[in-house]
């Protein structure tokens, strides 16, 4: 099924079609492959964005990653649906499936936008992703138990940003999708990098530092993104449907309760990302 829909399909970018290329007989393959295809289109946008001196580079590469990678959320999406309609499988098996590969895209993405911050200057970092930099981080950019021991408040502009990024998908399907992944790779990863780089300078233990923050934050970074995937994949489940069937049409009502139970994760893992904001990330970072 990976093959037919690959086959059919637009690969939006020469990167897609390079990926295309390679087999991928298997879920697993497949997640590799465009895990793989995330990140270089992090590190491609990343460079283009730079070298044609357009300002504030870091958004630039944002987008134009983000919209390298909708024909793969798109699959994603038409995988979920092939697996309910035509193979039969449960809807809670169905949509895991999507979270992972939809997970793996964004655990890519994070990875690409960190070694490009990590190998990037502070002032130059600064210089393209001024738009994300603000006071918090500039001001007092060192990591801190206390900066993160405020899970309940981010909890609740953390449902904020679930609200806004389902309704991008509702309206824009893929692409809001894919925004929701790459704003959230971006901004947390140079924020992060622009930290380290911070606390590096000013600490003794600058060797284990990256290493702790690692350790302190990706756990909640992760499970956010989940949250905003589940979110996301959500509305677009919910728009298709709305335009796809009657309301008589029992299909519908299938594609209500997909959508109840993936906002209700979505909810779910915002609040597990918020306890383990305020408590994990803290206690990992008192050990510096």
């Amino acid at each position: 099924m990976l093959i037919k829909i690959r086959d059919s399909d637009e690969p939006g970018s020469i990167l897609g079609a390079i990926f295309n290329f390679f087999p991928a007989d298997s879920d697993l393959k497949w997640n590799i492959l465009i895990g793989l295809e995330a990140a270089l289109a992090v590190l491609v946008s990343s460079y283009l964005a730079i070298a044609f001196g357009i300002p504030e580079a870091g958004l630039a590469s944002i987008a134009l990653a983000s919209a390298a990678i909708v024909p793969r959320v798109n699959q994603i999406q038409r995988l979920n649906r092939d697996r309910i309609w035509e193979l039969g499988y449960g809807g809670w098996t169905a949509n895991s499936k999507s979270i992972v590969s939809g997970t793996t895209l964004f655990i890519a993405m994070v990875i690409a936008y960190t070694i490009l911050a990590s190998l990037t200057d502070r002032s130059v970092l600064v210089e393209h992703f001024r738009f994300i930099v603000g006071p918090e981080v500039y001001d007092n950019p060192q990591l801190s138990p206390e900066r993160f021991s405020h899970g309940m408040t981010f909890m609740v502009t953390n449902f904020f940003v679930l609200i806004v990024f389902f309704i991008l998908a509702f309206v824009y399907r893929g692409l809001g999708t894919s925004l929701a992944l790459g704003w959230n790779a971006g901004v947390w990863s140079v924020s992060i990098v622009l930290m380290v780089k911070s606390g590096m300078a000013a600490s003794e233990s600058s060797a284990v530092l990256p290493f702790i923050a690692i350790a302190a934050l990706s756990p909640h970074i992760i499970l956010e993104g989940m949250a905003y995937l589940s979110g996301s994949l959500a509305a677009i489940f919910l728009s298709r449907g709305i335009t796809l069937y009657k309301m008589s049409d029992p299909r519908l009502l299938q594609v209500v309760n997909a959508v109840s139970v993936l906002v209700f994760v979505s909810v779910g893992l915002v609040v597990l990302a918020a306890l383990v904001e305020d408590q994990w990330a803290p206690f990992i970072l008192r050990l510096l």
